[in-house]
């Protein structure tokens, strides 16, 4: 359901002129202008998310679109904050714009972020607004019941006059919303649980940041007709190192030093230039077929060769000339570090691939990071 809603929105601000990229820890960022802003949604609005949603914005602003019911007080704190907020009036005023906007073929003027939303609650409400943008609101309303239904996610509301005032709740007791409605509405609003999306697994990986729609898609160019997709928990070696070492030849001393990290592919050994900034002890992967790989490589066997191609890489070989009477005599040394001058720092973590079968061959994608791999991760696929 929510990654519905955010394909909806993310074809919204692409057809305002925004340009919509991933992100490791939103749902999108939006960029127009030269101005950045992260989008994150969210179904019960905390506290807490707020907060961290606020911390990882280090440039332009923050957009944090719910579909639940916003306390008066943590509206507030996020507006003090900097923060935008779309509720759901606001999110279904907004696609209204767009659609409208889009009829006219002025999408790519629109402005998403501006402040046409809030201006309707400083409305007078003695003067009856009627608009041509309040019909396309009306027809984003429709539009987002007819494909979300009356799920946890959206809650059927009562008439406007006889609806409470927000402030009165939070968004952990819904419970008075649903009683002030009347009887045949609460038939149609059975009380659930909050649901999480997908399965969670015990393994320390990264996260699911492409679903499976996106895999498809990004998997066209490289497989015309998809016949299966399936996601791969793929286990890799992840691994840091430091060396510096000081060798002495006669009167000279050579420095060797050197840092780095990496990721080694335990099924295979192909050593692979993924950075993984984002590993946590859990991952929650979508109801999809998936399959967990079992590392073929034990984690000493990485270890050893490992040191084996850091050494390599950090031996030196360095040429001395020494001059007797009118002879030039030139000698050649190599200085090696040794398995005790590096120290490696070695983790297994896995990385979420999917693989997109056609009729003929197979593409994988990082589910990670987006990127299509080049090289297969195990012996089992069939590249183009």
């Amino acid at each position: 359901m929510k990654q519905d809603l955010v394909r909806i929105l993310r074809d919204i601000f692409s057809s305002a002129g925004y340009n919509v990229v991933d992100s490791h820890n939103h749902d999108f960022i939006a960029e127009k202008n030269g101005h950045r802003t992260y989008i994150k949604l969210s179904s019960y609005p905390s506290l807490p998310e707020i907060r961290d949603f606020i911390n990882l914005i280090q440039d332009g602003e923050g957009l944090y679109v719910t579909t639940g019911i916003v306390d008066s007080d943590l509206l507030q704190y996020a507006e003090d904050a900097g923060l935008n907020v779309w509720d759901r009036d606001d999110m279904s005023f907004q696609i209204g714009r767009a659609v409208l906007a889009d009829i006219e073929g002025s999408a790519g003027e629109l402005d998403l972020l501006n402040k046409t939303a809030k201006k309707r609650e400083t409305a007078s409400l003695d003067e009856p607004v009627i608009t041509a943008t309040s019909s396309a609101d009306e027809i984003a309303k429709v539009a987002i019941d007819s494909i979300f239904g009356n799920g946890t996610a959206f809650k059927e509301e009562t008439p406007a006059e006889e609806k409470p005032l927000v402030s009165g709740y939070s968004e952990r007791s819904p419970e008075p919303v649903i009683a002030s409605a009347p009887v045949q509405q609460q038939k149609d609003v059975p009380e659930a649980p909050p649901q999480t999306d997908g399965i969670l697994l015990n393994l320390r990986s990264a996260p699911v940041n492409m679903n499976r729609d996106h895999a498809i898609s990004a998997a066209r160019p490289y497989v015309y007709n998809c016949q299966d997709i399936l996601l791969k928990l793929v286990p890799f070696w992840k691994y840091e190192f430091h060396l510096s070492t000081e060798q002495r030849y006669r009167s000279k001393i050579v420095d060797i030093s050197g840092e780095g990290s990496g990721c080694m592919n335990a099924l295979n050994g192909n050593n692979e230039q993924i950075v993984l900034h984002d590993v946590r002890e859990t991952v929650s992967v979508p109801d999809v077929p998936y399959e967990v790989k079992h590392p073929v490589t034990t984690e000493e066997e990485a270890r050893n060769e490992l040191l084996d191609c850091i050494i390599d890489e950090h031996t030196r070989d360095l040429r001395f000339d020494n001059t007797q009477g009118e002879a030039i005599i030139s000698e050649h040394k190599r200085f090696k570090p040794a398995s005790d001058d590096v120290e490696l720092n070695v983790k297994l973590v896995y990385v979420p691939v999917w693989e997109v079968k056609g009729p003929r061959n197979s593409v994988e994608i990082n589910a990670y990071n987006s990127e299509v791999l080049s090289n297969p991760v195990d012996d089992d696929a069939e590249f183009v």
